[in-house]
């Protein structure tokens, strides 16, 4: 009995004593934990880097402090090395900053998030290893794209198949060759990592060899093959027109391409079919033309179809023009499609006012007046597909005395001369302006050799857009998911010209900066010129004074907070001398 009870006590003392311990130790890690807390309170928690440097333990300013001393005792320039090549990219190069105010702020979030699980986590982690976190930094992506680009353009090998060649006349097959490639990936990683975490130390450049995917001895066989199609012509027809391709083009659409069965065979190569195919369908194909008769607050009430369109059916036409090619047929008949009909009228979805673009005229000629109108006229209607890019000359037509145009001054050759189509320009111009105005991206735009005073009556200099075919044409592009409808309204009495692009809106907006104008130059002297057909004492101004200036604006089209284009649209203005004649003839 006696020893049970001495069991008993010893066992209750032993408890008590237990528990004692573990008071004392819960007080202890309260202690410890209080004295942390209060002396990390203001400070970063221990064992928190940010890249290589340690900055736990540190407040605020000493953290900040720490990270610019070590800043500055880096040159901050990425070395890329391959083999004995070195490529550098400094801080200037791609305007690169450290934040340290931000890196710090987040330093002092470690173990503070308020979730209790984690940042007792970080707090121990920190005790027993680093928690490192990546600087915060600032620098311009594409200024370090184009960095990043050179190095590849510089050691990017293009791998090279065999193929055809056309030499002398004959077929030869143009070895391949293998290549090499940049691991684009692991280079920015990379240069992120030196970012992140403050270690310049040299970048080994990774590359990939590429291996070419057709050898020059399978297609040696096939060279027989390649002679019937080189050398016996082919003519595209439709109706009484015709193009005879020659040999290099007919060498050009033709491809080695490995089949499933692994087999080398000729295909058509369908890059160059499409180039071929695009300028064909630019001299067949007929945009639709449809007009609104009615339109009430920006909204088209009537709409109606004028004119039906015609495009090549590819769907028939790539077959028929294949079959022909590798079966040696000397011609093939395009094949046309109708593009619209009068029973599928809302298909095009002219629903709303897109834009407007307006210019006048006043103290214009009437060749000039009569040319205006007349391509505004031919223009006008015209239905422009989902995708596709307008252009100018094609919409209006050949630009001649045969086709109705008289003549008028234009611009050519540094001088203002008497041309058939004088004043086309202003009609390009008033569709620019619309163009702008409606947010279409602008694929081509040529302004001006200098100022005309008829595109500054009511509005600033800039907004111009120069045609001369057949070089220079005006184009944009509908990026729209339905038809837009280019309409000209002519004001004759008010010498106004007005375009109204109408479609379906899709919710973008437009914003333009008023043009800034530098460099302005004065016109030169004038010119005094003898004329022989013009009487003794008569004198005609045949060129009039502009000054010279550049000049900018900017269009911002954005839907919703997307930006979808941010344009710059410049323009450099000769400084243009008077020109008079003077007559010289007796009487």
């Amino acid at each position: 009995m006696h020893q049970l009870r001495q069991r008993i006590t010893e066992t209750v003392n032993k408890v008590i004593s237990n528990y004692k311990t573990a008071i004392l130790a819960v007080y202890a890690l309260l202690f410890i934990g209080a004295v942390y807390h209060i002396y990390y309170s203001h400070r970063i928690i221990p064992g928190v880097y940010v890249g290589k440097v340690n900055v736990g333990g540190l407040n605020y300013t000493q953290a900040k402090d720490k990270l610019i001393n070590f800043e500055s005792g880096i040159t901050k320039t990425l070395v890329i090395v391959r083999g004995d090549k070195k490529y550098e990219i400094t801080a200037d190069d791609i305007a690169f900053n450290y934040n340290w105010d931000a890196a710090v702020t987040r330093a002092f979030e470690v173990g503070r998030t308020g979730n209790f699980y984690v940042d007792n986590k970080d707090k121990v982690a920190g005790l027993i290893k680093k928690i490192t976190l990546p600087a915060f930094y600032e620098y311009e992506d594409g200024l370090l794209s184009n960095k990043l680009a050179s190095i590849k353009g510089e050691v990017n090998i293009d791998t090279k198949d065999a193929t055809f060649a056309l030499v002398d006349g004959k077929i030869t097959v143009i070895k391949e060759s293998a290549g090499t490639k940049v691991d684009g990936d692991k280079l920015f990683d990379d240069v992120m990592y030196a970012f992140n975490n403050l270690d310049y130390k040299e970048i080994k450049l990774s590359v990939i060899d590429e291996m070419p995917k057709v050898l020059s001895e399978e297609l040696i066989p096939l060279v027989t093959e390649v002679e019937k199609v080189i050398y016996n012509p082919l003519v595209i027809t439709k109706d009484k027109k015709q193009w005879k391709l020659t040999k290099n083009q007919l060498m050009e659409l033709i491809k080695p391409k490995r089949n499933e069965k692994g087999k080398i065979i000729l295909s058509l190569n369908k890059e160059s079919y499409k180039i071929l195919m695009d300028s064909i369908s630019y001299e067949v194909g007929e945009l639709p033309r449809g007009k609104v008769t009615q339109e009430k607050d920006g909204k088209v009430v009537s709409f109606e179809l004028i004119q039906g369109g015609k495009q090549i059916d590819s769907n028939v036409f790539d077959e028929r023009f294949k079959d022909a090619l590798f079966q040696v047929k000397p011609t093939v008949e395009l094949a046309m499609i109708d593009t619209s009909s009068e029973e599928d009228i809302n298909k095009y979805g002219i629903y709303s006012l897109l834009g407007e673009g307006i210019s006048k005229y006043t103290g214009s000629g009437a060749a000039r007046v009569k040319n205006l109108n007349l391509a505004a006229q031919r223009t006008s209607g015209v239905l422009v597909p989902p995708g596709a890019i307008y252009s100018f000359n094609k919409a209006i037509g050949e630009v001649s005395g045969a086709t109705g145009y008289d003549a008028g001054y234009i611009i050519l050759g540094g001088r203002t001369v008497l041309g058939e189509g004088g004043g086309v320009c202003q009609t390009s111009t008033t569709l620019f302006r619309a163009v702008l105005n409606a947010g279409l991206p602008i694929v081509t735009r040529y302004p001006h050799a200098y100022r005309v005073v008829y595109y500054e009556i009511d509005k600033p200099v800039g907004f111009d857009a120069a045609v001369f075919q057949p070089s220079l044409d005006f184009q944009f592009r509908n990026d729209t998911p339905n038809y837009i409808l280019i309409q000209a309204f002519p004001v004759l009495e008010e010498s106004k010209l007005s375009f109204k692009i109408y479609g379906t809106p899709d919710g973008r907006s437009v914003e333009i900066t008023e043009p800034v104008v530098t460099n302005q130059v004065a016109p030169p002297a004038p010119s005094y010129q003898d004329d022989p057909t013009l009487a003794k004492g008569v004198v005609r101004q045949v060129d009039f004074p502009a000054w010279g200036a550049n000049v900018s604006f900017n269009r911002t089209v954005k839907r919703g907070e997307e930006v979808l284009y941010n344009d710059t649209f410049k323009s450099r203005y000769q400084a243009w001398r008077a020109v008079y004649l003077v007559g010289t003839k007796e009487k």
